[in-house]
């Protein structure tokens, strides 16, 4: 059925009033609705006026026929005749099976036992406080899961990139701790010449001295004087030289004697050292492919990370960065992971 021609004047003044009736047939009413999502579609609806219709509001309150009056500049019983002949109209093309659509509002049709239905257009700017808004679409963003992100660098290189640049970093250290030790070395190497303290205190930085005076005190084992002649002797001339030294022809001769050396039959025992479980862990993933697990495993330690393949945890393959038998030594590791390689790294208590 075609649309009826009074359509227009009831969409009008739905945008002034809350309702509109219809004489002898039923009322449109509208009540404001807030903005609406539609979770399936991922829609945004702004605020609008549900349309409905009240099929016990018939008695004529004059407003749909003054309206009609004033627009087609007709008179009152010319208008009301119009909306006669719409009602009459609407109610045998219903009776038909027809649907009356109603532009911009909805359409009318009979159910199985006879009920006028109504169904609201979706799309309506009835109410003026949201007039000109749309309703649009957010689709949701898909990320990667952490599993495939590390893939995803492994594939790339950026995780031997980040290799070389932690290697730098290593490097750059040791040059500085060296240079301190070095520094440190020289500066109270001169404020010993300075002190004037002598062989003992000197001997500590210099195992020149020190290789001298044990020497001397070697020499006391001897139970002959040997010449007058001193025996020059290599300052690194060890204890075991002096007991099989044979003297040169035309050389006095002499008898060295070792000292007694006192054997400690003391037994010693040694207890059994239980290892440490190692009950806290920094986890790194768990997969449910071994391949991937060892793989995991292996780039980790590239890194310089003492990574573990632990076991199975929940039916997976879990990969750590560390284990630590103390939880205070496994978050240290774990606020360094996440400040440097991975930010949904996290702690398990588990012993494996």
């Amino acid at each position: 059925m075609e649309a009826v021609q009074i359509d227009i004047y009831i969409s009008d003044l739905l945008y002034s009033y809350d309702c509109v009736i219809v004489p002898d047939f039923g009322g449109f009413v509208a009540n404001r609705a807030s903005a609406k999502i539609k979770e399936v579609q991922h829609q945004f609806l702004p605020p609008s006026k549900e349309i409905s219709f009240n099929k016990n509001l018939k008695n004529n309150d004059g407003l749909l026929t003054n309206h009609i009056s004033q627009r087609r500049e007709i008179s009152f019983q010319e208008a009301n005749q119009l909306i006669r002949a719409f009602v009459d109209k609407s109610i045998r093309g219903l009776k038909n099976g027809d649907r009356i659509e109603i532009k911009k509002v909805g359409e009318l049709y009979l159910d199985p036992e006879g009920n006028i239905q109504f169904i609201q257009s979706e799309n309506n700017d009835f109410l003026l406080d949201s007039f000109g808004l749309q309703s649009y679409r957010a689709l949701p963003i898909e990320r990667d899961t952490v599993e495939e992100r590390i893939q995803e660098k492994i594939r790339t290189g950026e995780v031997f990139k980040k290799t070389g640049e932690s290697n730098v970093r290593i490097v750059w250290r040791a040059a500085a701790v060296v240079f301190f030790l070095l520094s440190s070395y020289l500066l109270l190497d001169k404020q010993m010449d300075r002190s004037g303290w002598g062989d003992i205190q000197y001997s500590i930085f210099s195992p020149k001295v020190e290789m001298e005076k044990s020497y001397r005190e070697s020499s006391s084992l001897t139970e002959f004087d040997l010449s007058s002649t001193e025996l020059e002797s290599s300052e690194s001339l060890k204890q075991e030289e002096l007991s099989n030294y044979i003297p040169s022809e035309g050389e006095p001769s002499g008898i060295w004697v070792e000292a007694e050396s006192k054997i400690d039959n003391t037994e010693v025992v040694e207890e059994e050292v239980k290892p440490t479980p190692l009950r806290f862990h920094v986890m790194g993933g768990c997969f449910s492919s071994y391949s991937n697990a060892t793989g995991l495993t292996e780039s980790l330690k590239s890194l310089g990370y003492s990574s573990r393949l632990l076991g199975e945890y929940k039916n997976l393959h879990a990969v750590s960065y560390g284990s630590f038998a103390r939880r205070e030594d496994a978050v240290a590791l774990l606020k360094r992971v996440k400040a440097d390689h991975n930010s949904a790294a996290w702690l398990l208590e588990k012993s494996f």
